[in-house]
Formats: structure tokens, sequence, C-alpha cells
């Protein structure tokens, strides 16, 4: 998407000095219809925010002993965390289970502690929670309306 854009930039910019003609811009906007960005996934529910500040003010490392985890990796390579056990019933209505491999959450890597936790600390002004995973070889996007 970022490409075409570019391309169809760089056809308007060229057009405007007059060096592109009709057919040379024709190819630039037709990509850039052809790429249009996937719709957003469909919302999967809402959460409270009374709820999710109780959650986050008993801190990452409380959350993480609900949850068990271990790295997920391919060919040697980290992808995510796969979920193996929920202790809790913290997730009803987030429909997380256990074999998902955590991805990311609100578009943020959570590879490295600092990650996690910049992530985690990011949930207390945001208005939607998205994690992406990975559910049966299949990528996923959950989403979630925070609401006050």
């Amino acid at each position: 998407m970022i490409r075409a854009r570019l391309v169809l930039f760089g056809s308007v910019l060229l057009a405007g000095c007059g060096a592109a003609t009709p057919e040379a811009r024709e190819p630039a906007a037709t990509a850039a219809i052809e790429q249009e960005p996937p719709p957003l996934p469909r919302s999967e529910g809402t959460i409270a925010r009374a709820a999710l500040d109780e959650v986050l003010e008993g801190g990452l490392g409380r959350f993480l002993q609900r949850v068990e985890t271990q790295p997920h990796l391919e060919e040697g390579r980290f992808v995510g965390f796969r979920v193996t056990e929920l202790r809790t019933d913290l997730f009803t209505g987030v429909d997380l289970r256990p074999g998902d491999t955590l991805l990311s959450v609100n578009g943020m890597r959570i590879e490295r502690p600092e990650e996690a936790l910049h992530a985690w600390n990011s949930l207390r002004v945001a208005s939607e929670l998205t994690i992406e995973l990975l559910r049966d070889g299949a990528r996923r996007q959950l989403r979630y309306a925070i609401a006050d």
C-alpha cells in the first residue's frame, strides 16, 4: 500500500512538472486501487474500562501468574508466546485459548520484557484492545472496544 501510494505520488508529482503522460499515470492509479488495505476485522465485543483498570493495577507480573506461556519458535526464530494454560476467569468474553500464539498487542511486539511492559502500560489510555495471534496455524486479529 505504501509503495502504491509512493508510485501514485511520484506520478502526480511528475505530471505536475509536465513530465508524465496520461498513459504513465494510469497504471499507478490502478495499482493504488488494487492494493486497498483489507477491511478491519470485526469487533469481538467490549471490555469495561473499570475491569481492565483493575487488571492493570495488579501489574504485569500478577497477570502473567494467571497465564502460562512458552516461547513459540519456528526454525529457531521467535514467533510469539504460545498460551499453554489460562488459570483464571479473567478472560471471560475474550476469545483467547490454550494453543493460541500471541504475536502483538495493539500493534506492539511483546517479545522482550520492555516491549511487553510498554504494551501493558499503553492499555491505560487505549480505546481498543487488539490482539494479533496464530490459531491453528492461521493468523487472526481479535478486537475489543474499551468502554467507560
